[in-house]
């Protein structure tokens, strides 16, 4: 898949998920839950997920050069999967 294609099936995405009547829905419920999540973190564990990130970044520079042909084929290959999983899961949800 060609990178304007994925652009193209990404669109398709957002407008499919943005036009979902249970969009709000899953919105306030991701919302919920990320507040829970904040709510039984501890400093320590906030501490370290955001000195984790902070290692990924500085490391993603080295790393993002030496990405093999397979893996990315791989990668298209398993989001193009996973966007067609979701358009049915999507259809799924306007029908009810």
């Amino acid at each position: 898949m060609k990178n304007k294609d994925l652009k193209i099936e990404w669109n398709e995405l957002k407008v499919i998920w943005t036009n979902s009547p249970k969009t709000k829905n899953i919105h306030i419920q991701m919302s919920d839950l990320f507040q829970d999540i904040k709510s039984k973190s501890s400093q320590f564990e906030k501490d370290s997920i955001k000195n984790d990130l902070d290692t990924l970044k500085v490391s993603w520079k080295s790393i993002k050069g030496n990405v093999s042909e397979f893996e990315k084929a791989s990668v298209k290959k398993d989001l193009a999967m996973f966007i067609r999983l979701f358009n049915k899961v999507l259809t799924i949800f306007n029908k009810k």
